[in-house]
């Protein structure tokens, strides 16, 4: 017999169209929840490589398409030669998007720069991977189900690929939990550079249900089901957790199986709609802000007297005076605390917080963005949100940028608020000490030129090593 199943086996009809419709509820409430956080993005100021790489999203079709062949014979074989604006708009195409997209390729889904932080790196690489294979095969068993609806012909759900299938799920599913585990221990550890809330212990409650109850309705499916050779050991786990229900028998199996069935399929409708509203929303601004992001390591932004001009205004002094790739950075952020630990000015006691510094940003784009017509007046970027000793103390090192998982830059936000300082006279402590002394007399110490060699201690030569005798046996 070919090792197979029924996609809905065991579940009433009346049971599957709820399924749908709950699928659609939540599908709503989730795109509702993107589409809150997409409306305070976009009363950022606009970047105009953002539109060229939406410009040659939609005219990508245009730009790929192959000229047509001349109708004379003698040129028949050949392509006619791509004009230079054909040239120029695949050119803009490849610059537009070609970076974005193996960032997302190498930086998301390859999860390179999550490596390198011991336990936790491996552990959300296991989890990613569990999750996304998880992913991946209930969108092929779904697709499976729908081409069932058109002929039966058209399924695949059965044979090699089906042993394949469950065991690739089976261990998928164990590397989920594993990773959900270990994040788990380390929530009661809670270590000082990750953010703590509330609403983590239902995410990680809810992951570790739905691993659970997946693999419950496997074990009750065995149980009633009862297949036979690879058809059942191509489910490992499964086939092992059967043993603890063998008790039940078909129909109390077939029962039990429906109820962890429902249950499952609640935690995932909930699971999927609550992503916009916790800390999860990084599934989808992280990829979105790697394909948007422009890494230009130890680059400053310039400032041109043009946009002065147009503008009025040096740096940032309001949060819509962000870009739209900034404000969607801001919620990237998983506080993951990767870009404290690396932090020199943290490391020494400073006042600052690279993470610290996003998650303000954040919050104050929620206030004020976010708030209806009656609320409030929201806090004052400079002073009450974000404090001048904070920004002073950042060395512009960069090395919170260069670390963090999903290239936020930190760095960019914080030198755009210094600007307003600076433009604004706001300079204090040490910073204008230095700008004063460089002013006076050239240099950051304040000493006269007629002492310039003296600013460094004269380096006294090491003696010449003596050389070596040589050896009698060379005589």
């Amino acid at each position: 017999m070919t090792p197979t199943r029924e996609t809905f086996g065991n579940i009433p009809q009346s049971s599957q169209w709820a399924f749908y419709i709950l699928a659609v509820v939540s599908t709503g409430v989730f795109a509702y929840g993107v589409w809150r956080r997409y409306q305070l993005w976009r009363q950022g100021q606009p970047v105009g490589w953002r539109e060229l790489g939406i410009t040659a999203l939609r005219n990508m079709p245009t730009l790929l398409r192959r000229r047509p062949r001349p109708a004379a014979p003698a040129a028949a074989e050949i392509d006619a030669p791509p004009t230079l604006t054909h040239l120029s708009n695949q050119m803009e195409l490849k610059a537009a998007i070609g970076p974005g997209v193996k960032r997302v390729l190498v930086d998301g889904l390859g999860q390179q720069r999550v490596k390198g932080r011991g336990a936790a790196g491996r552990a959300h690489i296991a989890l990613f991977a569990g999750f996304m294979l998880l992913l991946l095969g209930t969108t092929l068993l779904e697709l499976d189900h729908i081409a069932g609806w058109i002929s039966k012909n058209l399924q695949f759900h059965h044979g090699t690929y089906y042993v394949v299938y469950e065991f690739v799920l089976d261990i998928a599913g164990l590397f989920f939990l594993l990773g959900c585990g270990y994040f788990l221990w380390r929530r009661t550890r809670r270590p000082a550079s990750v953010g703590h809330r509330g609403s983590d212990w239902f995410v990680l409650g809810t992951f570790i249900a739905i691993g659970v109850t997946g693999y419950v309705i496997e074990a009750l499916r065995i149980v009633w089901q009862q297949p036979h050779g690879i058809a059942a050991q191509c489910s490992p786990v499964g086939l092992w957790l059967s043993q603890a229900f063998a008790g039940l028998g078909e129909p109390g199996a077939r029962q039990w199986h429906l109820a962890a069935w429902w249950a499952h399929a609640l935690l995932i409708f909930g699971f999927f709609a609550a992503i916009p509203f916790t800390r999860l929303f990084h599934f989808i601004a992280g990829p979105l802000n790697l394909f948007l992001s422009r890494p230009a390591m130890g680059q400053l932004q310039p400032v041109t007297m043009e946009e002065v001009e147009r503008t009025g205004r040096v740096g940032v002094n309001d949060i819509r005076q962000f870009t739209f790739q900034q404000l969607l950075s801001l919620d990237a952020c998983m506080e993951c605390g990767r870009c404290e630990d690396a932090c020199p000015a943290f490391a020494t006691g400073k006042p600052l917080s690279p993470k610290r510094v996003v998650q303000d940003l954040k919050h104050l784009m929620q206030d004020t963005l976010g708030a209806g017509p009656t609320a409030a007046a929201p806090r004052a970027l400079h002073g009450e949100t974000i404090a001048a000793e904070t920004l002073w103390a950042c060395t512009t090192c960069s090395a919170c940028v260069d670390i963090c998982p999903v290239r936020i830059d930190q760095l960019r936000l914080i030198l755009d608020l210094r600007r307003h300082l600076a433009n604004e006279g706001g300079l204090s402590g040490t910073a204008a000490t230095t700008l004063r002394r460089m002013q006076s007399a050239a240099n950051p110490w304040g000493l006269p030129a007629s002492e310039r060699a003296a600013w460094r201690p004269v380096a006294t030569p090491p003696p010449a090593p003596a050389a070596a005798a040589e050896p009698a046996s060379s005589r």
